[in-house]
């Protein structure tokens, strides 16, 4: 027997007369996991990337020439744009009919757009207005229509007596109501008064309450038959049948705002013309109740006054 075995042979046995088991090599130790480390909430700030903060792009005017904004988007600016370029390039244009309204009437005819009293817009659903020159900007006696609307009568009155109460007898003899209505008391004693919270505009005779038009319906008619407007400006030479337009400037508006419009009225810019009479047969004739403005106050109705032309 080897030495070796000799060895081997002498340590079982010594095991199995103790009654132990053989010696095992320990394992090696594992190492002991890395300590957690607990951070405030100043540390963890401190150490997170913190994303840069970006502003919101500075509001510009829009511009419908550089394609860069809406605008740019209404098939009725783009499509008279079109049409208005090649009017302009003619020079000065003969009137189509004598008088004031000249100018708006020609323009419509040269653009193909018959003339109409529709409650929406003149063009595609775009109103239109034409003014010589300076008219916008120096002329505060001039008015335009803005829009046709018949208050809530609270009065109790039928159509026909109503004329006879307010009215008078004008220079055909008949009865009559023909009356510019302002914030101001007129010489026929009728006037606007605003709510205080501007719910309502309120249609008075000699100081009392007859009629109204609340903000929502008045909003209505504003969005209705101004919702885009198109002005033109032209050149004049000549006069009467004689005169002759050159087309040249046009400002888009869009956006009209009530709040603007019951500001307006109140500074006596804005004004209604009652036009109605009684017919030989009793009956009432009604032109309609219209709501006009201050020519050089028109702009001020809307959010945005853009030129595009020239």
């Amino acid at each position: 027997m080897t030495k070796s075995r000799i060895i081997l042979f002498l340590t079982l046995l010594a095991a199995a007369v103790s009654g132990c088991d053989p010696v095992e090599t320990p394992p090696s130790p594992r190492p002991d996991p890395a300590p957690t480390v607990v951070k405030s909430p100043v540390e963890i700030l401190a150490e997170e990337s913190v994303a840069p903060t970006v502003s919101p792009p500075a509001e510009t005017t829009p511009d419908i020439a550089s394609g860069t904004s809406e605008f740019d988007r209404s098939p009725a600016v783009d499509s008279f744009l079109e049409k208005f370029d090649m009017l302009s390039e003619q020079g000065f244009v003969p009137t189509l009919r004598r008088g004031s309204t000249g100018i708006g009437y020609t323009l419509e005819t040269m653009l193909g757009i018959e003339e109409n009293n529709s409650p929406g817009g003149d063009y595609m659903g775009m109103e239109l207005k034409a003014f010589r020159d300076d008219d916008l900007t120096m002329n505060d006696s001039e008015k335009m229509n803005l829009f046709l609307k018949e208050p809530k009568w609270t009065d109790g009155l039928k159509s026909a007596d109503r004329v006879r109460n307010y009215g008078y007898v004008d220079d055909n003899g008949r009865t009559a109501l023909y009356s510019t209505v302002t914030i101001d008391m007129s010489s026929h004693k009728f006037a606007f008064e605003v709510e205080g919270d501007s719910s309502k505009v309120w249609l008075t005779f000699d100081g009392s309450r007859i009629a109204f038009w609340t903000r929502e319906i008045l909003a209505k008619r504003l969005k209705e038959k101004h919702t885009e407007t198109v002005f033109v400006s032209a050149h004049s030479r000549g006069k009467g049948k004689a005169e002759e337009f050159h087309y040249y400037g046009v400002t888009w508006c869009r956006e009209p705002s009530v709040d603007e419009f019951i500001k307006l009225l109140r500074k006596g810019d804005v004004m209604l013309e009652l036009r109605m009479h009684l017919k030989e047969s009793g009956a009432v004739r009604n032109h309609g109740s219209c709501f006009r403005i201050k020519q050089n106050r028109i702009r001020d109705l809307f959010r945005y006054a853009i030129q595009v032309r020239p």
